[in-house]
């Protein structure tokens, strides 16, 4: 059984977590499979990535097993969150469940988070004597809220609903028999209603304010391509014309 499914279909990419018997915990080959992913999914102008899991729970963070054996130079969680943030179209994390550990990261550096009422949150890193990556605390402080952070990183409490109402972390909650698969095709709508060069530059922006790092010259550069581009004379004229727009990215 492959533990991550990479898979494109109908311009979307979807990448499931699927090994439910350890609650979705990615392994050291399952991020290379991931990583992979996006590498190569780079270029194809697709309208979004979706990320999601199998069974109960969305996923628990790195398979502890293998984490006394770590080799790595950088923390594997903080390269699939920059390949997320860096991707060229917006990614949805699909919470078919919880999510625990870098698993919560994972989610935050995605643009959109879809969940339903069962969703709960647990970062234990202090109860097992790890310092978070500064990077992670900074995207849970963006959008949890620092009382919040607080909470899930030193006191390492499980986070649930009436809670997680309180932050930004879910975009869009399922309604009644709705799945997050479900919900997350509604998203894509709407994405695809829009010009794929306006929404991939508006979401680089915004990914370089929350970490701070934003050019101001690149942004504008972004604006300034976006007002001279296909896609926005397109629309003026499917204004005039009454229509919906057809947009190709250009």
């Amino acid at each position: 059984m492959n533990q991550v499914i990479a898979v494109c279909e109908n311009n979307v990419g979807l990448i499931t977590l699927n090994n439910p018997r350890i609650h979705n915990a990615i392994k050291m080959n399952d991020f290379e499979l991931m990583r992979s992913a996006f590498l190569r999914w780079k270029g194809y102008k697709l309208d979004a990535i979706l990320i999601t899991g199998t069974g109960k729970s969305f996923c628990s963070g790195l398979f502890l097993d293998e984490f006394d054996r770590r080799s790595w130079d950088k923390n594997p969680i903080s390269q699939i969150c920059e390949d997320i943030e860096n991707s060229d179209c917006p990614v949805i994390c699909a919470l078919n469940g919880g999510a625990y550990g870098g698993a919560v990261e994972i989610a935050l550096s995605c643009d959109f988070r879809i969940a339903n009422s069962q969703l709960s949150l647990r970062v234990p890193a202090a109860n097992l004597g790890i310092h978070y990556e500064p990077t992670g605390l900074i995207r849970a402080i963006n959008i949890l809220g620092l009382s919040m952070t607080r909470r899930l990183f030193l006191l390492g409490q499980s986070i649930h609903i009436e809670d997680i109402l309180r932050t930004d972390f879910v975009d869009f909650w399922t309604e009644e028999g709705e799945t997050v698969i479900e919900k997350s095709k509604q998203i894509l709508s709407f994405l695809r209603n829009n010009a794929p060069l306006a929404v991939a530059g508006m979401r680089k922006t915004i990914s370089e304010i929350l970490n701070n790092s934003l050019d101001f010259y690149s942004a504008e550069k972004r604006v300034e391509a976006c007002f001279n581009s296909v896609d926005h004379k397109e629309a003026l004229l499917a204004i005039k014309e009454k229509r919906p727009p057809i947009f190709k990215g250009l």
